[in-house]
């Protein structure tokens, strides 16, 4: 009995990791135009959001590259959970665009951190010409 009693505590702990469910599914967001406002918003749930460069300071969640076609992202809200990632501006190339948001989730009492890394696509497009 005490032997099933320490394979079920173990199963318990192990089992008791946060994931980050991280939306939209998929590897790329809506096409861009050049020239026309764009918006989109990537959303990471299963908890609050840390991410920390290796000395422990506060890093940004994101990242957008290349950094000047005219997209920028920062976070959806002024929530301390730092959940949600906002893509936008008005793009001035056209082009291929890659948002990578990555970082973990605090742990709690009872489940400890997880860590999440995933990579977006945006194409930015020319606007079509009407003759």
């Amino acid at each position: 009995m005490w032997i099933l009693s320490v394979i079920f505590i173990s199963f318990t702990v192990t089992a008791c990791t946060l994931h980050a469910d991280v939306t939209p599914d998929g590897n790329s967001l809506n096409d861009a135009i050049v020239g026309s406002p764009y918006a989109n918003e990537i959303n990471i749930n299963g908890g609050a959001v840390s991410s920390l460069y290796s000395n422990g300071k506060e890093r940004f969640v994101g990242e957008i590259t290349p950094s000047d076609t005219g997209l920028t992202l920062r976070y959806c809200n002024d929530s301390p959970a730092h959940n949600c990632v906002r893509i936008q501006g008005v793009p001035v190339k056209p082009g291929i665009v890659t948002v990578r948001v990555s970082g973990g989730l605090f742990g709690t009492n009872v489940a400890t951190g997880g860590e999440f890394d995933k990579t977006y696509t945006i194409k930015i497009k020319n606007p079509e010409r009407s003759f």
